[in-house]
């Protein structure tokens, strides 16, 4: 099974989003039905839940989340750093530390500053969620 890295930017805006219809949305909801395997740092849970606060999202909510994560995410120990590259935000390490430890196929991300300029990353392509969404719906086709 895939294993993907959705950066806090994408999480929050599927979690937030009204609509089924944006590329979020679409990644949270082929996480939830099993079509790939999210993987969660404890940075990264971190960084998405005090997202999620500063957006007002009921405790309840908050709680629910971290269940369903702690059932269906692969959760790693968060025991790796990647080096601090130029032209990476630092904040952004996590994401590439994670993708080194769990050997994650995508990184999924908004982040056109840090990540997706690299586009791999010891294995892991970096895409934007329009790309990865199409990606895997070819993938399913064939």
């Amino acid at each position: 099974m895939l294993k993907v890295i959705v950066d806090t930017n994408i999480f929050v805006a599927g979690y937030l989003s009204k609509t089924k219809d944006g590329y979020p949305a679409m990644i949270l909801e082929l996480w939830r039905t099993g079509c790939f395997t999210l993987v969660m740092s404890p940075q990264m849970l971190e960084e998405l839940i005090a997202k999620l606060i500063e957006k007002k999202i009921p405790t309840s909510h908050l709680e629910d989340l971290v269940t369903t994560l702690a059932t269906i995410a692969l959760y790693i120990p968060g025991a790796y750093q990647t080096c601090r590259l130029d032209d990476i935000n630092v904040s952004d390490n996590k994401f590439l530390a994670a993708a080194y430890e769990s050997s994650a196929d995508y990184i999924v991300s908004y982040d056109t500053k840090s990540l997706l300029p690299l586009k791999h990353f010891y294995g892991t392509q970096i895409l934007r969620p329009e790309l990865f969404v199409r990606q895997f719906i070819n993938r399913a086709k064939q």
